[in-house]
């Protein structure tokens, strides 16, 4: 799994300049969950993350590496969300562990790695409302009064999602990193995951052999790669 390698490598580039707080990722089973995504209504809202025109940026990348992800861990760059009093920007990356040799091939591998993505649609704490957007990559979320007064943290939101991730048997383990901080660069860790997405997309073009104009194709030097380091 070198696939991802470089989104790796440009997450660690800034998380060097903006150290992060490393929070309990045991904690899922110390806060309410439902069964559905419920509505937050803007009466009962405290804030929003992403919210409006504010960056929401969420992505993942895989690897084998035990060096690249060791173990279990959440991360956070900026405030809690008890520190949180107005709408701020948000970023939640997963960087994943798996069993190279259990994620399989062609389009197997290529299934395997959506069904690790979607696990972000069956996560709901109690007071924690996401909004995401499959095509812009976009995901804000609407965080109650009540959740607020009851002490919800990203502890608890990265604890499901790390729950929810290894439900899936190829998944070893789980580094989430969270950022409100006002003053990060967004738009400098959006493009390199960008490079998570294209990966992905190209591996769906590969694998379904697509009849397209490569020589058109935005994806070409992508797919050019992907298929490089598949044949390695």
């Amino acid at each position: 799994m070198k696939l991802y390698d470089e989104c790796f490598a440009g997450v660690n580039a800034v998380l060097e300049k903006y150290p992060a707080e490393k929070l309990d990722s045991g904690t899922a089973d110390k806060w309410e969950k439902t069964d559905k995504n419920k509505i937050v209504f803007q009466s009962d809202t405290a804030f929003e993350l992403g919210g409006g025109n504010l960056p929401a940026l969420s992505s993942v990348a895989f690897t084998d590496s035990h060096d690249l992800v060791p173990c279990d861990e959440i991360l956070l760059i900026g405030g809690d969300i008890a520190d949180l009093k107005a709408d701020s920007p948000f970023a939640r990356i997963a960087l994943i562990r798996v069993d190279e040799n259990g994620m399989g091939t062609g389009e197997q591998l290529y299934q395997t790695i959506r069904q690790i993505e979607f696990a972000r649609y069956h996560i709901h704490p109690e007071g924690y409302m996401m909004r995401i957007s499959a095509f812009t990559h976009r995901e804000a979320a609407r965080v109650s009064k009540d959740a607020v007064r009851k002490g919800l943290s990203f502890s608890h939101i990265g604890s499901f999602f790390i729950e929810e991730y290894k439900k899936q048997s190829q998944v070893e383990a789980v580094k989430l990193l969270f950022i409100t901080a006002d003053d990060f660069p967004y738009d400098l860790l959006e493009k390199v995951m960008e490079k998570s997405e294209s990966i992905t997309a190209a591996l769906d073009h590969i694998m379904k052999n697509l009849k397209m104009d490569c020589g058109t194709c935005n994806l070409k030097a992508v797919c050019d790669e992907v298929e490089a380091l598949c044949n390695k």
